[in-house]
């Protein structure tokens, strides 16, 4: 076959059209100066300033309701309302922090010092007044009188018996058994050789241990 020519193409020059540079220094301009739109240009200071203060309660008001969500949660979880109504509750919640959320991002990159300024005073604000919101709730301790008289607090006592007649490691077992069934001992060790026992007990109302049925489980077992 022939050697196919094709002929040369030409394509027409592209002409960009040139491109705005980014500003990435602060500014100090006090008109003029666009918030989020690009028609709202404040003509004078006093509406520049008035803008900024907006600005600032908007970055307080966000700081305040992500602060406050914890808050929100824990009364949508106590019930009382269905579960598409909870949703919803949520649901506007989220999408009133994040749309707020991006509006002073792009306010905060205009790069104007003064807007720039009332984003971060307005979170320092929110913080201010709505820090404690995430400090987990405080429990009051109970008062003395409030206590139940009928189950004072316990206290553990550690006791040592002088145990005789054990002669091999069944009578240890047996006394240990035996000491262990009495009320309030929580653990019961005994030594052979050294004929002793020592008893760990609770002692709710501060009597610890009765003598008495340490006695007679001790005979008992022996």
């Amino acid at each position: 076959m022939p050697p196919m020519h094709m002929p040369p193409m030409h394509m027409p020059p592209m002409h960009m059209p040139p491109m705005a540079p980014m500003v990435m220094s602060f500014g100090a301009a006090t008109s003029g100066v666009p918030f989020l739109f690009s028609s709202w240009k404040p003509a004078t200071p006093a509406a520049f300033f008035f803008a900024c203060a907006l600005t600032m309660a908007a970055a307080a008001a966000l700081e305040v309701a992500l602060r406050a969500l914890p808050h929100l949660e824990r009364r949508l979880a106590r019930g009382g309302r269905r579960l598409a109504h909870r949703n919803l509750l949520r649901a506007a919640h989220t999408v009133a922090t994040t749309g707020l959320s991006y509006a002073l991002m792009l306010l905060a990159m205009s790069f104007n010092v003064y807007i720039f300024a009332a984003v971060i005073l307005g979170f320092g604000l929110g913080a201010l007044f709505a820090g404690h919101l995430h400090e987990p709730p405080k429990t009051r301790p109970p008062r003395l009188a409030e206590m139940d008289s009928a189950n004072p607090p316990t206290c553990e006592q550690l006791s040592v018996l002088r145990v005789s007649g054990m002669t091999c490691a069944a009578c240890v077992v047996a006394v240990e058994v035996a000491l262990r069934s009495v009320a309030g001992v929580t653990a019961a060790a005994v030594d052979l050789e050294a004929g002793s026992a020592t008893v760990l007990s609770s002692s709710g109302g501060g009597g610890g241990l009765s003598a008495p049925p340490i006695t007679q489980m001790l005979d008992a077992a022996r």
